[in-house]
């Protein structure tokens, strides 16, 4: 072979060309874009859904305990149903009837002021729990009368002052 057709075989020689992409329509090409994007949405799915297998138990906050009123403290004597502390008599109709219409009782009884409701129940100091049946003349706010069967009880009893927490209303 010449040189001449050395050149020219080699300089006409077609190279592989590498595939030109199809020519796609404008309705092909959203439909291949919608494709991809279900795609990746899948993908996404997938991987919350592992992630959110993974995850602990997310716990619930506890209940809050209900807050206890703070104690406070009282005035506290101690009274009967005698004519001394009531003003009846044994023989007076409502000898030992409390203002709430209840029945005076020992370890059981207390006059409370007027911002009390009758069936309030207080924890007092060193007493225990009693509930407010009763109300007296002398009975102010921060003032609790406590029953007691006899006057010597009453007397010895005297005036503290106590703390006492309200446990019902």
């Amino acid at each position: 072979m010449t040189t001449m057709t050395l050149a020219c075989g080699l300089l006409c020689t077609q190279q592989p060309t590498e595939k030109a992409a199809p020519i796609l329509t404008a309705d092909q090409a959203a439909l291949q874009r919608a494709k991809q994007r279900i795609k990746t949405l899948e993908d996404e799915v997938k991987t919350l859904k592992s992630t959110k297998a993974k995850k602990p138990a997310v716990k619930k906050p506890a209940q809050a305990k209900p807050k206890r009123p703070p104690s406070k403290t009282y005035e506290v004597t101690a009274y009967t149903n005698d004519a001394e502390s009531t003003g009846k008599s044994t023989g007076d109709p409502d000898y030992g009837v409390t203002a709430s219409g209840a029945r005076t009782k020992t370890g059981h009884t207390i006059a409370c002021p007027p911002s009390m409701a009758f069936g309030t129940r207080l924890n007092i100091e060193g007493i225990g729990v009693r509930t407010c049946e009763d109300r007296g003349g002398a009975i102010t706010e921060g003032h609790i009368d406590l029953y007691v069967a006899g006057v010597a009880e009453a007397r010895n009893f005297g005036r503290q002052r106590l703390k006492a927490e309200i446990i019902t209303k």
